[in-house]
């Protein structure tokens, strides 16, 4: 058991077993029948073909202990605590700002991410993941994926761009 306060985040799957981030950054994975495991990892089965596919919870020593067949079909809870583990690993644009967006198909994007002005291209609006968090996940058409951290945080032109993508 995690010492009192050192755990920051908690989220149950379907299958009972659970996953904890705790106050280190660290992930552990709980069975259904109570067994820790610490110092997980999660791994995206096809990180570039399918960002929202299948994901495996894996033991420090290497062993497999879960199977998500589908990070978009998990808990809200359960996909935003790996999502989140994702981004903070992942080398992944946070998008400041959203300039334009064409009405072409697929359509480009033009944004200002923290790594300075982007274009992309987003083939239809299944490429965009929306948390119940509030945030946002961007797939362009060869896979790179960007995230918008709050939508509503965005200017009131940035807001109405993206809106009109979905």
């Amino acid at each position: 058991m995690c010492p009192a306060g050192s755990l920051t985040t908690s989220a149950r799957s379907a299958a009972g077993w659970t996953l904890e981030r705790r106050a280190d950054g660290r992930l552990d994975f709980i069975t259904a029948d109570g067994l820790r495991h610490e110092n997980v990892d999660v791994l995206r089965a096809f990180p570039v073909s399918a960002p929202e596919g299948p994901v495996a919870i894996v033991a420090s020593a290497g062993g497999e202990l879960a199977w998500l067949d589908a990070l978009g079909n998990a808990d809200p809870a359960l996909r935003t605590l790996v999502e989140r583990e994702f981004a903070a690993r992942e080398l992944v644009p946070v998008i400041e700002r959203i300039e334009s967006v064409s009405d072409s198909e697929p359509a480009e994007w033009f944004v200002v991410t923290d790594r300075g002005p982007r274009s992309f291209k987003v083939r239809h609006a299944d490429d965009i993941a929306r948390p119940a968090d509030g945030s946002a996940t961007i797939t362009d058409t060869v896979g790179m994926r960007y995230v918008i951290p709050e939508v509503a945080r965005l200017d009131p032109q940035g807001r109405r761009l993206f809106e009109k993508m979905m």
